[in-house]
């Protein structure tokens, strides 16, 4: 009997390593948008840093950031022409820009030694979207993104950092 209690909790506790629950985002408007996203013909993504102390991947996590952006404004061709903002020849119309504000990084290792007790990878932002021509400001927000609670194999950093990018793009797509 006492065998059977202690496989219980051994269970119990694999159990807890590897359970996860499905990543998240979400985005609070400071500033709703005052104008329709279809009239831009183009857009320059612009993803830069305002943590005073980084963690060591911060420009691997801000590289992922825009191109994901990039990529998945491309793939719903919302716009004729995407540019990142290391393009300096682009004349866009509008310009998006993504601020990240703090990431809770895990990477494999944490996720390995400790399972889903490890918590959750967070990353927040805040975004502008304003006219290129004249710099009007069309809306603003904060937004989050969440990894799952992670399994082995899943619920690190890039995770929570693609929930931000996948907000990004469905905040403008809703506003075209």
């Amino acid at each position: 009997m006492k065998h059977k209690f202690i496989l219980l909790q051994i269970t119990v506790l694999l159990c807890l390593f590897d359970a996860g629950c499905a990543s998240t985002g979400n985005v609070t408007m400071s500033q709703p948008l005052s104008m329709k996203l279809s009239q831009f013909k183009s857009a320059t993504v612009e993803v830069k840093s305002s943590m005073s102390k980084a963690p060591n991947r911060l420009d691997e996590f801000m590289v992922q950031l825009e191109s994901r952006i990039i990529a998945k404004l491309r793939a719903q061709k919302t716009f004729e022409k995407i540019y990142s903002q290391a393009e300096t020849d682009s004349h866009a119309d509008l310009r998006v820009t993504v601020t990240i504000t703090r990431i809770r990084d895990l990477d494999n290792f944490d996720r390995l030694m400790w399972g889903a007790l490890a918590g959750q990878a967070k990353t927040e932002a805040t975004v502008e979207l304003r006219e290129q021509a004249t710099g009007k400001l069309i809306g603003a927000g904060r937004i989050e993104g969440k990894s799952s609670n992670g399994t082995v194999l899943s619920g690190t950093t890039p995770e929570a950092v693609d929930r931000v990018a996948d907000e990004v793009v469905n905040l403008i797509k809703k506003n075209s």
